[in-house]
């Protein structure tokens, strides 16, 4: 039995079942609108101010992640890289959401208008070295924000699933806000926070099956002026 389980074990790390890092889920919401679900699994998630290298072989997984500062070009908003927090003075308060990461543990949540963002968390974010940014979020705790938007975009996001589990996931169709959030939480999402669109949307991953690099995002046009990114790392 002893010698069978070892062969069991050999045959699914060679088949990649047990060193899995990402994986890609086609799913089709209410609307009929239909999204990839790129999900993080036992990857590492981290966020960036300077830009990942495609030839990386660590990195599996890059999206643009808060919004740039289209007068400087820099981060819009308040953040922080590994503890080292930018832009304390320029909080934006119009962007109640945060993605928060703390040893490779991800939460979403709301800032208060950005009053959360007193001494006391920013004291234990350089001490823990964390990492966060402000954005939109679309869905709290399983309910849709209630967005009432007409513009239709591309839509891309962060979430954290019914199962505590992370995902990218992005609309193949151009949609509003209010289908991406509403289809999204009967597709099971608990929270999540949307990430850079529109001109700025280019993003990649690499295909599990066969590492070969897959472009994302429908415009790319603003891709040279990102500021900041999301990755996932094997």
């Amino acid at each position: 039995m002893k010698k069978l389980f070892f062969l069991i074990l050999v045959l699914c790390n060679r088949n990649g079942l047990l060193s899995q890092t990402i994986s890609i889920e086609s799913k089709i919401g209410k609307s009929q609108t239909n999204y990839t679900f790129i999900k993080k699994n036992d990857c590492s998630i981290e966020f960036s101010n300077k830009r990942p290298d495609k030839n990386d072989a660590s990195i599996v997984v890059c999206i643009p992640a808060a919004f740039t500062n289209l007068n400087n070009l820099k981060v819009d908003g308040i953040y922080a890289v590994n503890g080292n927090i930018e832009n304390k003075a320029v909080i934006n308060k119009t962007l109640g959401g945060v993605l928060f990461i703390e040893k490779n543990k991800c939460r979403i949540f709301q800032s208060g208008k950005g009053k959360l963002f007193n001494d006391s968390l920013l004291s234990i974010v350089k001490k823990n070295k964390i990492s966060f940014f402000q954005q939109i979020q679309c869905i709290q705790n399983g309910k849709a924000a209630g967005f009432s938007d007409k513009k239709i975009f591309q839509r891309r996001g962060i979430a954290i699933l019914k199962d505590y589990s992370v995902a990218i996931i992005e609309s193949k169709q151009a949609i509003t806000l209010k289908v991406f959030s509403d289809d999204l939480v009967l597709l099971g999402v608990q929270q999540l926070i949307y990430t850079d669109m529109g001109s700025w949307d280019e993003g990649w991953y690499k295909d599990p099956s066969s590492n070969k690099l897959v472009t994302i995002g429908q415009d790319l046009s603003q891709t040279s002026k990102q500021s900041n990114w999301i990755i996932f790392k094997k």
